[in-house]
């Protein structure tokens, strides 16, 4: 027999930044709100709570030296590294949002690292990371009175006889209970980043060895709720969120293990070979696509090599999270030797890549044009010589943080079924929302997108509540 608690207006699952974005925002509509976690509670916040949880907004220069950023350019990155295929209504909400969304998690209380350092335009990191992110947005719904369940996992939406969805029916410690919900449903799950045999279905099969970055219990349960009360799926299921990271992370849940300062220094292959040009552009718009190509061309393990011109500027060790020590050589051949690599070929690759570097003036913070020329690939920007011992490297891969394919969501975050109407009081939020991502990910904008959508989910549920 199910149990059927008190009903309420709205019932969000999930808690991420998307959920609790829903929960604040149906909260302040004047909506009776019930969350529903999958997590235990020293566990929640889904993969918010492993992530440095940047956001990156259009703003104006500032006092700490960053230039301008519109909403122009940041609508033009957006979907150009989409390639076009970014839902431009989607981007558009994101985009105008995006500012107000920053102040308003400002008003509950989140801090913010002053003058973080930053590239390809302004970026804001809470001052505890993604940690602080979820501690300080619960204790916000807590206080606002919103009733929040942990150990509850929805695996199925409830409709009524109209076809509207009346309810999320979850197992908890105490058995399967119905979530019974006046204004609708939110779902705030995150993608199936975690569900090793939907990796593979729709990724392929490498994708079982995938070292996963964020929360263990994203296993694409709200969409598969969705899919079988017929949504339409949406987006690029056959790709997903990467980084170039430690390759001795931890295999599940690793965090921020991430190398943010490749584009210093060359990444070569288990033979010693270049295979990518590490200066394409800012690392904010390549991190993701590199961590991919090490998966798919270099046989899931790389190594970022660098010289000291590289490792004594403090950019450097702002922008790196190894697991454990790098590996530091007098010599190139000694270098190979400790990472396993033919020095043969790894010295012929430094040396080729030291001549076909171009004089010019070297700044991190533009695309500076300081090439390595006349080789394949080349570097576009960035290039410095690999000529000041010692050396240093650090074996990479490219994990996964979240997947691509989802739900079809229109602009005011509610799910449309595979007829195209919307399914009434059904919203979605947050990662599994299609048509934001392919190919690649601008950097700093998923959280962004949680709370920006998250918020209007939360809203739209409370309106259909009649608050």
């Amino acid at each position: 027999m199910t149990a059927s608690p008190d009903a309420c207006d709205v019932v969000v699952v999930g808690g991420g930044i998307a959920g609790l974005a829903a929960a604040l925002g149906a909260s302040e509509a004047g909506a009776s709100v019930v969350l529903l976690e999958k997590a235990p509670r020293e566990e929640r916040g889904g993969n918010t709570r492993f992530a440095d949880a940047q956001i990156r907004f259009p703003h104006e220069a500032d006092q700490y030296g960053a230039r301008a950023y519109t909403p122009e350019e940041f609508r033009d990155d957006l979907m150009r590294l989409s390639r076009g295929r970014a839902n431009a209504e989607l981007i558009d909400v994101l985009v105008s949002r995006a500012g107000e969304t920053v102040d308003w998690l400002s008003g509950h209380g989140i801090a913010w690292d002053e003058g973080f350092p930053h590239t390809a335009g302004y970026r804001r990191r809470p001052a505890q990371g993604g940690q602080g992110l979820v501690d300080t947005l619960f204790a916000r719904c807590e206080a606002a009175g919103v009733s929040v369940r942990y150990a509850a996992a929805a695996g199925e939406l409830l409709l009524d006889g109209r076809g509207a969805v009346r309810a999320a029916r979850c197992r908890t410690p105490q058995g399967v209970t119905d979530a019974e919900a006046s204004g609708g449903v939110v779902l705030a799950t995150g993608g199936f980043q975690a569900n090793v045999a939907m990796r593979v279905a729709y990724l392929g099969r490498f994708a079982d060895s995938l070292i996963l970055r964020g929360s263990r219990f994203d296993t694409g349960d709200g969409i598969c709720m969705a899919l079988d009360a017929g949504a339409q799926p949406a987006g690029q299921w056959g790709d997903y969120h990467s980084a170039v990271i430690d390759a001795r992370s931890p295999r599940t849940e690793c965090g921020v293990t991430a190398l943010y300062n490749f584009q210093m220094g060359i990444i070569v292959d288990a033979q010693g070979r270049r295979f990518l040009d590490e200066g394409e552009d800012f690392r904010d718009n390549t991190y993701v696509k590199f961590g991919k190509a090490i998966i798919e061309q270099a046989d899931g393990v790389a190594f970022c090599l660098f010289d000291q011109q590289a490792y004594r500027r403090p950019e450097f060790q702002r922008a790196w999270y190894p697991v454990a020590p790098p590996i530091v050589a007098a010599t190139i051949e000694a270098l190979a030797g400790a990472l396993g690599i033919p020095h043969a070929g790894l010295s012929r690759a430094v040396e080729e890549y030291n001549a076909a570097v171009q004089p010019g003036d070297y700044d991190l913070d533009r695309l500076d044009g300081k090439r390595a020329s006349g080789i394949s690939p080349p570097k576009s920007n960035w290039a410095l010589p690999l000529n000041e011992p010692p050396f240093v490297a650090v074996p990479v891969t490219g994990g996964i943080t979240f997947t691509f394919g989802g739900l079809k969501v229109d602009a005011t975050a509610r799910v449309i079924d595979t007829a195209g109407r919307p399914i009434a009081g059904l919203f979605a939020a947050g990662e599994l929302m299609g048509e934001v991502y392919y190919y690649n990910y601008p950097g700093a904008t998923s959280v962004l997108r949680g709370a920006v959508f998250g918020r209007i989910a939360g809203r739209e549920a409370a309106r259909r509540a009649g608050r």
